[in-house]
């Protein structure tokens, strides 16, 4: 976000090799492999950032190539990001067009519909999530990574994006053309990984986000820095509650297979490994207009 201005720290040395790359270390929601880009931070605005990473080309191969193995999930993932979108909804127009960019299988355009919405369309680069989606869906789902002049300017009523943009090369052709699509007072959601979290703070370089698919990664404070740049107004930085069961927190943490394994049997034992605990601070999101 600074440019030629800013000033970097390393924050954790590279542990990838290029060879051991494919698209299953692509796939979403994978348990944590530990594998990441060098990391760095600006010490002027406090980004975090991976750099240098793959060619853009050859990243967006692998998220074509790449699946997302999240059912069991979704309930959990509409609950937390409706319970957000609905600070917007009153204050969209009667019959809202929405665009949501990394759409997956279009879980969540689908539960929108449910609302009554119907004008809704979708991005995603993965051939076979998209195949995944709703029969009325897939010809609204553009299968592609989400790029400039993909739509018509002024074309949307809000974009949503939840758990994209910390995969983005460039954010700011990114956030231009997020920008550029929206009508004048359209909404922009998004929900990204919150580096200010006690998880992040707590395991360092073991927090499972340090990854190789996230290349930027936020705080409330870079979050609302990159949109108030590009122009944006009416500005909320938000804790977006998680609603995940205890056994998917357990699989995703950073701790050894042996104790991962005695704490997901006890959860098995006394039958609580499907009793949804809600979490905050582990997310954040942000919500703002087009000015």
């Amino acid at each position: 976000m600074c440019g030629k201005n800013q000033r970097t720290e390393v924050l954790y040395k590279s542990t990838f090799n290029k060879r051991q790359i494919t698209s299953v270390t692509y796939s979403a929601r994978r348990p944590p492999d530990r594998i990441h880009y060098k990391i760095l931070k600006c010490q002027k605005c406090g980004l975090i950032f991976s750099s240098p990473v793959l060619e853009p080309s050859k990243i967006t191969e692998f998220y074509r190539e790449s699946v997302c193995s999240y059912d069991e999930q979704i309930p959990y993932l509409i609950k937390a990001y409706m319970r957000e979108f609905q600070r917007i909804e009153p204050f969209l127009p009667q019959n809202p067009k929405i665009l949501e960019i990394g759409c997956g299988n279009g879980f969540f355009l689908e539960a929108l519909k449910k609302r009554g919405i119907k004008d809704l369309f979708g991005v995603e680069p993965s051939p076979k999530m998209v195949s995944e989606a709703p029969s009325y869906l897939k010809k609204r789902i553009t299968s592609d990574v989400f790029k400039q002049k993909q739509f018509p300017n002024n074309n949307f009523d809000a974009v949503l994006c939840f758990h994209t943009l910390d995969h983005v090369v460039n954010l700011n052709k990114f956030i231009k053309s997020v920008r550029e699509i929206l009508k004048p007072g359209g909404f922009i959601f998004f929900v990204v990984h919150n580096t200010d979290s006690i998880f992040a703070k707590l395991f360092g370089e073991k927090w499972p986000i340090f990854d190789i698919e996230h290349i930027v990664l936020f705080n409330k404070k870079t979050l609302r820095t990159l949109f108030s740049k590009h122009q944006f107004i009416n500005i909320q930085t938000l804790d977006v509650r998680n609603f995940y069961p205890l056994s998917y927190y357990v699989n995703m943490s950073p701790i050894s297979l042996k104790i991962k394994n005695i704490l997901l049997n006890i959860l098995n034992k006394f039958k609580l490994q499907n009793i949804s605990f809600p979490l905050v601070g582990s997310n954040i999101g942000i919500i703002a207009q087009k000015k």
